[in-house]
């Protein structure tokens, strides 16, 4: 199985960097450069302080997730994987070519090669088996959905804080004339930093979004910014840039489409939190200092 053996060879690391590993694999050329080979042994404590963190991670993810299955007697087939695929491009865009094109650029930025993609693949399939039997789409849940599509957004950039004090030192900033999106850009530890604190439109109703942000950002007037609001473990203040009313759709009018979308949404949730759950149980015994010190990285 390729996608185990990633996490098992990180975790067969050396303690001296410039040793010679006992693996022949690590001998063997994966690259020339000026007539001169380079050897998988020569880049691999590098690539594990790089990424040893995310993969190991992600390995013993499918290793809880495969124990658990097996434990309520779900197996995941290639007919489950291949629908999360169609699913995953289908949230991208509805044009085909259009989402193979986005999903190709996703794939890159997150560094998602072949086999990495393909146990993504296989660990959604798992999840959404786990949830199915827990979830029961309910008029609040079309309702959301229809928000979602149909509903005013809101525009809203972010700076996130770990503590109020950040936080009120960068409101203190904000009135003293700074730009938000500088700020962000400079303070946020939210990943939108790196878009000046731009994040996806924001829905009434979105449960994808906190409860106590989606308040926060609908009872402000386009321009005005908050105070800063304790959201999960960080203290976000958020400004209105601009609201795109709703279509005016009635829910009625297109239930038939919004109930298997609420479906999927519920899942979603739902296989948000499974994940959360067995990642704060993950306490490997990393022996590979730099593995160890990637995995500690990875971690809240």
């Amino acid at each position: 199985d390729r996608r185990r053996g990633v996490g098992l060879h990180l975790l067969r690391g050396r303690r001296d960097p410039g040793a010679i590993r006992g693996s022949s694999g690590d001998t063997v050329p994966v690259a020339f450069f000026d007539d001169r080979p380079v050897r998988r042994g020569d880049l691999e404590t590098a690539l594990v302080e790089y990424g040893g963190g995310v993969v190991l991670r992600e390995h013993l993810l499918d290793l809880r997730l495969a124990k658990l299955a097996a434990s309520r007697g779900i197996a995941v087939d290639d007919s489950m994987v291949a629908r999360e695929l169609d699913l995953l491009r289908a949230t991208l865009d509805p044009d085909p070519d259009r989402a193979v094109e986005l999903l190709d650029a996703v794939r890159a930025r997150q560094g998602l090669g072949d086999v990495r993609f393909e146990a993504l693949l296989r660990r959604n399939a798992m999840l959404r088996a786990l949830v199915a039997g827990e979830i029961r789409p309910d008029e609040n849940a079309i309702e959301r959905i229809h928000d979602v599509r149909h509903g005013p957004r809101r525009q809203v950039r972010v700076i996130a804080s770990p503590s109020l004090a950040e936080a009120e030192a960068v409101a203190r900033e904000l009135a003293d004339g700074g730009e938000f999106a500088e700020l962000a850009y400079r303070r946020s530890t939210d990943p939108s930093r790196s878009a000046g604190g731009l994040v996806p439109p924001v829905t009434r109703l979105d449960p994808t979004w906190p409860a106590a942000f989606r308040e926060v950002v609908f009872e402000l007037e386009v321009g005005e910014i908050s105070a800063p609001v304790l959201v999960g473990d960080a203290w976000v203040t958020a400004t209105c840039l601009a609201e795109a009313p709703g279509d005016g759709t009635p829910i009625d009018a297109v239930r038939a489409d919004l109930e298997p979308l609420a479906r999927l949404q519920q899942e979603r949730v739902r296989m948000d939190r499974l994940v959360r759950e067995l990642d704060a149980g993950l306490d490997p015994r990393v022996l590979d200092p730099s593995l160890r010190d990637a995995w500690r990285r990875t971690r809240p």
